[in-house]
């Protein structure tokens, strides 16, 4: 690998490890996930799926 590969790659992780960042921050500062969940426990993962791709249409890119 010369530095240049090595540089290449670290720029191509970090670009995407701070898109993944942004998302957990804005799921952690939306209400509904942020409090205890007050619904039936069967709802979670339906109502976690309508959030994920709430994040990913708020971001311009397709589930």
């Amino acid at each position: 690998w010369t530095p240049a590969d090595v540089k290449a790659v670290n720029r191509f992780i970090n670009s995407r490890r701070a898109v993944v960042e942004r998302v957990i921050a804005q799921v952690k500062a939306w209400r509904i996930l942020h409090t205890g969940f007050r619904r039936p426990l069967g709802l979670y993962g339906r109502v976690f799926a309508v959030v994920r791709g709430l994040v990913f249409l708020a971001a311009g890119r397709p589930l």
